[in-house]
């Protein structure tokens, strides 16, 4: 009934006309409804002012896994978790977040024995809308293997599901805080542990926490909230809406402990709690503190009382319901607000279509001509632009950064070697790679000694004439007078290198740089035993690795000469890369690139 009368004054079936400042006729946001206790009365107070199409707000405060839209987002949440989770796959095929009818669940989920929802939504024989749905399911399933939970949960509600806008369509605009205040607690369940979905899920399922909505921020919605909540607020119209009830309970007792307060300090009393207690059990002192706790309760009482009076600014209106044992009598509870109340209303009983009759203290306004004011209505038509009107996409994942070792695979074909003898290159290589790299810094003349050392201790397991022959490797590159400039004084060893090239992150690490003033060289070792016998069998791999880098270091260095070259260490022999040999792999790069593909999920 408080519905269908908020409904008529909104809609101007049976219009309010509010008089205070410019007269009007009241809308949604010009209306409060006070409750004494956030139970489930506020609840369906909300649901049938939503049901009658009126604008609400819902409660001021709320459990935060309480609201329907939490509850279908968690349903999406555990069946990513666990997908043999019969019931959270049941309910969020019938949540908006899938949108199944009950139909629809009579049709497709019945099953034969010991058969697992899933499993018997993506067997082959399935009819096409049960293997669209099992598709959609199966996209929740990949993006769960390696999405956080506040990344999963903003894409159920953003993404190609639109799962906010289906929510808010169903159960209206207060489910948009409960949804924020779930993404909310997603971030703050990320700061603090490691961001696994089924972490979340257990941490979330202990918490208690509670959502408090900002009511000044309701601006055209009716209010619902407590009346202890209400403090500092007003309305032109308020409802209290459980006015008939008894006073509150007094609550636990506790015992001060004053009589027997041996070892504490002076002037501190013990509070000692007390269980329940029959009225023949609650005797003496314990009697005492009944009586005491009992008053408190109905000053509380009647301060709210004053509390809800008070937030009216020009109509205050007054009713409730009357429980098992107050309906036998007809009356309400004697210390209730509406018996208080009661006796000020003087006069007869008014006819009225919603409550059957009702009493009045004091004079309306003068009603006012229906085109003074029209219910609040959707603006007109404007053009807005291209962005508000378009759907966000999938929220961008950049690419992994093109690393120029991997630009490419080695398609040609030289025979394979054994096992051993791989793994005795791949280290022999880099032992000779580390050579390259420590002894431009050694004096000439301490090479040689130096180097024995450093492979002794490094390879003290080889055989002395493999260490002597990857030092003499080392020692003719170092000496070639072809290679003398790259390893000088002014050359890098072990550069990173990072840039931009075309859209593409490139980051690699180059061997040895050589910067001069207009050009600048870069070089690459290899140490492969069979190094190619000219420039043009030089593998098409490699070519892509130089090219990469050469757009990276001409990015690095603008308006400078990049050259290029291959070092094969066991020849030795240097290759000088030609600009055209690289310029067809350069527009290739992002052939290359390298990305995070979900796998596909069965």
């Amino acid at each position: 009934r408080i519905a269908e009368q908020v409904r008529r004054w909104v809609t101007l079936e049976d219009p309010f006309v509010l008089a205070k400042g410019e007269r009007r006729h009241a809308q949604a946001g010009d209306i409060m409804v006070l409750v004494r206790q956030r139970k489930e009365l506020a609840l369906q107070i909300v649901a049938k002012l939503y049901a009658r199409g009126v604008q609400v707000a819902g409660v001021d405060r709320l459990r935060l896994g309480a609201p329907l839209a939490v509850k279908d987002v968690l349903a999406a949440l555990r069946f990513a978790a666990q997908p043999l989770d019969d019931l959270s796959l049941a309910n969020l095929l019938a949540s908006p977040l899938i949108g199944w009818t009950q139909d629809d669940l009579l049709a497709h989920v019945p099953r034969p024995p010991k058969v697992r929802l899933w499993d018997h939504l993506r067997r082959d024989d399935a009819p096409l809308p049960v293997l669209e749905t099992a598709e959609r399911l199966r996209e929740l399933l990949r993006l769960a293997d390696y999405q956080t939970p506040q990344a999963l949960i903003s894409w159920l509600l953003t993404g190609p599901w639109q799962g906010r806008a289906r929510l808010v369509a169903r159960l209206g605009s207060e489910a948009n805080d409960p949804l924020d205040e779930l993404m909310n607690a997603a971030f703050a369940f990320e700061a603090e542990h490691w961001p696994s979905l089924a972490g979340f899920l257990q941490w979330f399922d202990a918490g208690t926490g509670d959502i408090k909505r900002d009511s000044d921020s309701a601006t055209g919605q009716v209010r619902v909230m407590t009346v202890h909540g209400s403090k500092g607020l007003q309305a032109p119209i308020v409802i209290l809406a459980d006015a008939a009830g008894a006073p509150g309970d007094p609550g636990d007792l506790t015992l001060d402990d004053d009589a027997f307060n041996l070892g504490i300090e002076a002037g501190r009393v013990r509070n000692v709690p007390l269980p329940p207690l029959n009225k023949d059990e609650r005797q003496q002192r314990v009697a005492e503190a009944h009586d005491a706790a009992k008053v408190a309760a109905m000053q509380e009482h009647w301060r709210l009382l004053y509390v809800a009076l008070t937030r009216a600014e020009e109509a205050l209106f007054i009713g409730g319901s009357l429980n098992k044992n107050e309906a036998k009598k007809g009356v309400p509870h004697d210390d209730s607000w509406y018996a208080r109340l009661a006796p000020l209303f003087e006069g007869g009983e008014l006819d009225d279509p919603v409550w059957d009759w009702r009493k009045e203290w004091g004079r309306r306004a003068e009603p006012l001509p229906l085109e003074a004011t029209t219910p609040d209505a959707p603006s007109a038509a404007t053009d807005l632009p291209g962005w508000m009107v378009t759907a966000i996409g999938p929220e961008p994942r950049p690419p992994r950064p093109l690393a120029p070792s991997n630009a490419g695979e080695d398609a040609g074909g030289q025979p394979p070697v054994a096992p051993d003898a791989a793994r005795d290159a791949a280290r022999r290589g880099s032992l000779i790679h580390r050579l390259l790299e420590r002894l431009p810094d050694v004096p000439i003349a301490d090479r040689a000694e130096t180097a024995h050392g450093w492979l002794a201790r490094q390879a003290g397991d080889l055989a002395p004439g493999d260490r002597d022959a990857m030092l003499a490797s080392a020692l003719e590159v170092l000496e070639h007078p072809d290679f003398a400039a790259l390893f000088s004084s002014q050359a890098l060893a072990e550069v990173p290198l990072a840039a931009t090239v075309g859209g593409i992150v490139v980051a690699g690490t180059a061997d040895r740089l050589l910067i001069e003033e207009t050009r600048v060289t870069v070089v690459d070792f290899k140490t492969t035993r069979r190094p190619p016998a000219h420039a043009g069998a030089i593998p098409v791999a490699t070519l892509r690795q130089m090219a990469a880098y050469v757009a990276a270091l001409e990015a690095i260095y603008p308006g400078r000469e990049v050259r290029s070259g291959v070092l094969y260490t066991h020849a030795p022999v240097l290759f000088d890369l030609a600009p055209d040999m690289l310029a067809p792999h350069k527009s290739g790069l992002g052939t290359a690139q390298q990305s995070y593909v979900p796998l596909a999920i069965e």
